[in-house]
């Protein structure tokens, strides 16, 4: 069974929902064991643990959020390996993959062994406090269905 951790971090809850549905998305096959989890509720160490790692958060004054940084720079000490992964983040206004673009960046630079498998997501949040904008979820859904097809290939291949 293929392991995928989902950490998220999220003021209001909306980069919440959009984690769930992408694990919701991820656990489609049956195979692949899906643990969605904020930063303060892991270890790094337990990121050795996994065969994919999504990182999100939520976009803060045009960057990804403080909280779910410095977990990646805590991370960057035990050095995951052989992993892949994706970001993703949730906007408001016109904001849509600014705070994923840096966070994408943010991740290559510190966490070298994770390996993008395809583009980020970012969902938009009607409002600083939501709800999130319609359609949004259902994109989380497929996007986590699309990483479930990319890890599963990239395991069988190796």
């Amino acid at each position: 069974m293929f392991k995928t951790i989902i950490v998220y971090e999220s003021v209001y809850g909306n980069t919440k929902h959009i984690a769930e549905e992408i694990g919701k998305g991820v656990d489609t096959p049956g195979n692949i064991q899906v643990e969605v989890v904020k930063p303060s509720e892991i270890h790094t160490d337990q990121l050795l643990d996994y065969d994919a790692i999504l990182l999100g958060c939520p976009n803060h004054n045009q960057k990804p959020a403080n909280n779910l940084v410095k977990f990646i720079e805590r991370a960057s000490i035990v050095h995951p390996e052989c992993k892949i992964g994706a970001a993703f983040d949730t906007y408001t206004g016109g904001n849509k993959g600014v705070a994923l673009n840096k966070l994408e960046k943010i991740i290559k630079d510190k966490l070298p062994g994770i390996e993008f498998v395809m583009s980020g997501l970012s969902c938009k949040v009607e409002g600083r406090k939501g709800p999130l904008a319609e359609g949004e979820k259902e994109q989380a859904f497929e996007f986590g269905v699309r990483f479930a097809k990319k890890l599963q290939e990239d395991l069988e291949a190796s």
